[in-house]
């Protein structure tokens, strides 16, 4: 799955200049701020780590720890994308 040029800008607009806060759940999709169109989706979230795939070719699962998914290292460059946009 591969977002299109007009789902990114979405994307990014959602949240850097509506502000919108993400609470990562299962079955949620995100994507990056970099200039590619990738999708990765939760997988699931427990109380310590946020599990996730690339939507496209994964190589398995990822595993990140809950506290840091959106705040440390890469975590503040995941961008959501929620439903409404996946429709557009």
């Amino acid at each position: 799955m591969q977002l299109t040029p007009q789902q990114k800008l979405e994307s990014l607009a959602h949240r850097f200049y509506q502000g919108a806060e993400w609470e990562p759940k299962a079955g949620d999709y995100y994507t990056t701020s970099r200039a590619d169109l990738e999708v990765y989706q939760v997988v699931s979230v427990t109380e310590d780590t946020v599990e996730t795939v690339y939507t496209e070719n994964g190589t398995g699962p990822s595993y990140w720890p809950k506290g840091e998914f959106l705040t440390e290292g890469f975590g503040p460059k995941r961008v959501w994308v929620p439903d409404f946009i996946l429709k557009m």
